[in-house]
């Protein structure tokens, strides 16, 4: 086979499995927000993180791969802000990438890349429970409260400035009481979500 043949077939699988990914997204797009969707992007950067301690870059590339497709999922449900962290974690993620596949891999960068995906997915899941309150469904606000909780605790593994930590501390201990006070309130207690997105906000890329 020609190297002009080779091309147009790599390029034809790589449409194809473009066009598998989309449609697999616009799918994801038009149901319902599920927690273990909502977690998942979690779960890759764990794996990713193992996979780099093991020196396994090609499939610690692959789990990043998958983080930011669903973390793209996750945009789909929430706010413009929220939008805007997650497609700046996503340009991280990338660099992180790009440094591994030059075997240049800067740890700095890394750590800030996980730290501002998991807080930003946190973020995110901060206002779908916000829009799940506001219609009534204080079940599922509570659910995405728990998912903001264990993200959030998820990014204290990539953070070693000590007064970063520190704060992050602080808000985690803030969503727990919220989290405690809904509980015992039967999912009826109201708060005040500008404050604790006003929290997460300034942990965000700091």
């Amino acid at each position: 086979m020609s190297a002009e043949k080779k091309t147009t077939a790599v390029s034809s699988i790589l449409l194809i499995v473009f066009s598998i990914v989309t449609l697999h997204l616009v799918n994801l797009a038009h149901n319902e927000l599920t927690i273990d969707l909502a977690m998942e992007p979690v779960k890759n950067l764990s794996d990713a993180r193992h996979l780099i301690v093991n020196g396994n870059y090609n499939r610690a590339i692959e789990e990043l791969d998958d983080a930011m497709m669903k973390m793209r999922v996750i945009e789909q449900y929430t706010d413009s802000s929220s939008i805007a962290f997650l497609e700046q974690a996503v340009e991280d993620l990338e660099l992180v990438e790009n440094e591994m596949r030059m075997d240049n891999l800067e740890e700095d960068d890394l750590n800030r890349a996980f730290f501002n995906a998991l807080n930003s997915i946190a973020y995110a899941c901060m206002t779908i429970s916000e829009n799940n309150l506001d219609k009534g469904e204080k079940y599922k606000a509570m659910q995405f409260m728990n998912a903001t909780f264990a993200e959030m605790i998820a990014s204290l593994k990539f953070v070693e400035d000590q007064h970063l930590k520190n704060k992050e501390e602080k808000v985690i201990a803030h969503v727990r009481e919220i989290l405690d006070k809904m509980e015992a309130s039967k999912y009826t207690f109201r708060f005040d979500y500008d404050m604790v997105n006003h929290e997460l906000e300034e942990l965000i890329d700091k």
